[in-house]
């Protein structure tokens, strides 16, 4: 199975437009990627089985998926506003 990004959002999140350039770079990098809406069945399956963390869901949710092995990708959000990704520097790694 080739390397995808999936991102799970919503149109309410104020990080989408990053989120649509983050996607971008990573297609320029030869990485798949989908942005799917946290309402989508496949994106629920994503949350439920990867995503809660301490009772909660955070939206966005950034997932790498190489070889059959999921991985969530941490991320902070700067007090303005921007996305930062913590374990994400090189989307070939």
């Amino acid at each position: 199975m080739a390397k995808i990004m999936i991102i799970i959002t919503s149109k309410w999140d104020y990080l989408k437009d990053q989120l649509d350039a983050l996607c971008t770079q990573v297609l320029k990098a030869g990485i798949n990627c989908e942005i799917k809406s946290y309402d989508e069945p496949e994106a629920m399956k994503f949350i439920i089985r990867y995503g809660i963390n301490n009772g909660m869901v955070r939206i966005p949710q950034i997932y790498i998926i190489d070889n059959d092995k999921v991985r969530q990708v941490k991320y902070r959000v700067t007090n303005d506003l921007k996305l930062v990704i913590d374990d994400f520097n090189n989307p070939n790694q």
